[in-house]
């Protein structure tokens, strides 16, 4: 089971701590997983995050005390001990404010991954946190409860590769086409949206249309989305570098490119979202 282990990050500086280890889903699973990460902080100088813009999806299983968490649509959703919530792709900030100790288990997946887990299209939380059980039901509550009793982050890994199998199992495919889309959209050297739909045979408006039914926006956007999340990747592993040279990396012509497409998805500054940062990989404080 070591063998699974990606990484374990501990921060503690007298005033917060935390502790995640970040893991590999089982074998099965790798093309439709990107990752596991198993979590335990308690923090005094902040108690609310802002959760990026991002292109994937998220599911967490909350396993410590109570977590509001604000959608980029504005509804805020409580999930208690036990509980788990999904969200869709988004292109503003969320917040998660904790209340109290935290703990939980968070589940990386693309978005084709999201909508089996889910059941549901992933265009129907697109900028949205709903409660997994108002999606699926029991089964959630269910592996909710073991989570929660189980002795170690390698049993709960186990316990989601076993449920992800199943809901796997009983879903239908992705459409191909939309999934290589997403595919090549979010890639570093990603095409112009009238290129690809060339490459597909249909026109853009039509492309434009079924990828927004599928996925929740506009290809264009989603594009522009994610040179954003490259950017922030970037900038968390390299908080020191330039603006310029970040801005260059990431693909925008100039550094007023970047600052524009900052402010469009995280409403702050290239600045002040660098100022924001908390270390260690802890996110990006909001209070």
């Amino acid at each position: 089971m070591e063998r699974r282990i990606l990484s374990r990050r501990v921060h503690d500086d007298g005033v917060d701590r935390w502790e995640m280890i970040d893991a590999a889903p089982a074998p099965r699973l790798g093309a439709f997983v990107d990752r596991y990460s198993d979590y335990r902080e308690a923090t005094t100088s902040f108690t609310a995050r802002r959760e990026l813009a991002a292109t994937s999806g998220v599911l967490i299983y909350v396993l410590g005390e109570p977590l509001e968490v604000v959608g980029a649509d504005g509804q805020s959703v409580t999930v208690s001990d036990g509980e788990a919530f999904v969200g869709g792709i988004a292109d503003a900030t969320s917040i998660t404010r904790a209340y109290g100790a935290q703990a939980g288990i968070h589940v990386f997946l693309p978005l084709r991954s999201l909508a089996l887990v889910a059941g549901v299209p992933v265009s129907e939380i697109a900028n949205r946190v709903v409660p997994l059980r108002d999606l699926i039901g029991g089964p959630a509550d269910d592996l909710g409860g073991r989570l929660c009793e189980a002795s170690s982050p390698e049993t709960r890994f186990g316990l989601l590769d076993e449920f992800i199998a199943r809901r796997f199992a009983e879903g239908g495919a992705p459409d191909p086409m939309i999934d290589h889309a997403l595919c090549r959209l979010a890639g570093e050297c990603a095409p112009r949206v009238e290129r690809l739909a060339d490459e597909y045979g249909w026109s853009r408006r039509h492309f434009t249309r079924r990828f927004c039914d599928a996925v929740g926006l506009p290809p264009d956007r989603f594009r522009r989305l994610a040179r954003f999340e490259h950017f922030v990747r970037r900038l968390t592993e390299a908080p020191d570098d330039s603006f310029a040279g970040l801005a260059a990396e990431c693909g925008y012509v100039d550094q007023a490119h970047l600052h524009r497409n900052v402010r469009d998805f995280a409403a702050m500054t290239p600045g002040e979202l660098r100022k924001r940062l908390i270390p260690h990989g802890g996110g990006v404080r909001e209070d």
